[in-house]
């Protein structure tokens, strides 16, 4: 930004058709600053928003809304566990956020630096499960073309979750609870079992003591994933939580939507 002189010795140099054609570049002139203005503030409010929308999508991965009593007394007995190498059941009613209190565990463990897998157990299908979770040599299977890993080599030195447990066939839990009791797998196919390192996190929505007396799920293995079991409340027993997590979500949209406020009053600009 700065000043532009026209100047000229001879008087009459700039006539009335020289001055009509100045007042025009002037005009013109304006219109760019004020078009560069526009774009600035444009771009400013883009990285802001982005910058909102950032911020609120890694604390919402990072952290566990909620200031009820209930639920900082979990996050107390969570921050103990975390730092210890205990296999963790993670139980309640679907929709309670299981997946959330798990990642929380992982982040607030000696293992954050390394892997977390994640296993959704209730769409492994039978046929399947075994070489997902164990990995499988070429040729063990029909369309096994090239040696596979499974999913605890990925989470070897890491976190391994295993979400809906309760869902896994007997056939695999037996598997499950060998690798549980002395840290070895062995892909399918494959003679020499291999050692893996792997913290085990679960979740389920069942009961599995009434699992376990019906014959659903092995006695053994539940004790081996319960070491250490993990109630998660519904959020009909956690008080005014329901409050702040509704501001959360109110927060996170506004800044996905670009709104201004807010509310129920009249605004410039309202979602």
């Amino acid at each position: 930004m700065g000043a532009l002189t026209l100047d000229a010795l001879t008087p009459g140099t700039f006539d009335e058709r020289a001055q009509d054609d100045l007042q025009r570049f002037t005009l013109l002139a304006e219109a760019a600053v004020r078009m560069t203005r526009l774009e600035q503030d444009v771009c400013r409010l883009r990285l802001a928003r982005s910058d909102t929308a950032r911020d609120i999508r890694e604390r919402q991965e990072d952290e566990i809304i909620g200031q009820s009593s209930t639920i900082r007394q979990l996050l107390d007995e969570l921050k103990v566990v975390a730092d210890s190498e205990l296999p963790v059941l993670l139980t309640g009613e679907t929709g309670v956020g299981k997946e959330l209190f798990a990642r929380h565990l992982y982040q607030n463990s000696q293992r954050r630096r390394r892997p977390l897998i994640q296993v959704n157990c209730a769409a492994l299908p039978e046929s399947l499960a075994e070489s997902e979770l164990f990995g499988h040599v070429k040729g063990a299977f029909s369309g096994a073309g090239n040696a596979r890993a499974g999913r605890f080599e990925a989470a070897d030195g890491g976190t391994l979750f295993l979400d809906e447990v309760g869902e896994l066939p007997l056939s695999i839990q037996a598997k499950l609870l060998r690798t549980l009791q002395n840290g070895e797998i062995q892909r399918l196919g494959e003679d020499e079992p291999r050692h893996v390192d792997v913290r085990i996190i679960a979740a389920t929505n069942r009961n599995l003591h009434d699992s376990v007396r019906a014959g659903h799920f092995r006695a053994d293995l539940y004790h081996r994933l319960s070491v250490y079991p993990v109630p998660i409340p519904p959020l009909r027993e956690r008080g005014s939580d329901v409050l702040v997590l509704a501001g959360h979500f109110l927060e996170l949209n506004r800044a996905r939507l670009g709104c201004v406020v807010c509310g129920c009053h009249r605004p410039q600009k309202m979602c």
